[in-house]
C-alpha cells in the first residue's frame, strides 16, 4: 500500500505526532506506573523520526512523498 501526501501532509501529520508524544510523556510523569503511556510516547516519537527520515531524503524539487508504511526506514541502533 502506498499513500501519497504532501509535505504540508507530513509536517501536519509531524506536529500532532509531536503534540501526542508530549501529551503521553507528560501523563506518564503524572503516573509513573503507566507503562502503556509511556509506550505510546515511545511509538509516536518512532514514528516521527521515520517520516523525518522520509523528509530528509525527499530532494527539494519534489512536492509530494509516495509512502509505504511497510517499508519506512528501521532505526539503527
Amino acid at each position: 500500500m502506498k499513500v501519497d501526501l504532501t509535505n504540508n501532509d507530513l509536517t501536519t501529520i509531524m506536529a500532532a505526532l509531536d503534540n501526542y508524544r508530549h501529551w503521553n510523556e507528560t501523563t506518564f510523569s503524572l503516573d509513573p506506573k503507566s507503562i502503556e503511556v509511556e509506550q505510546e510516547a515511545a511509538s509516536a516519537e518512532k514514528c516521527w523520526q521515520k517520516l523525518m527520515a522520509i523528509l530528509c531524503l525527499q530532494s527539494n524539487n519534489q512536492t509530494s512523498a509516495s509512502v509505504d508504511p511497510f517499508s519506512l526506514p528501521t532505526e539503527e541502533k
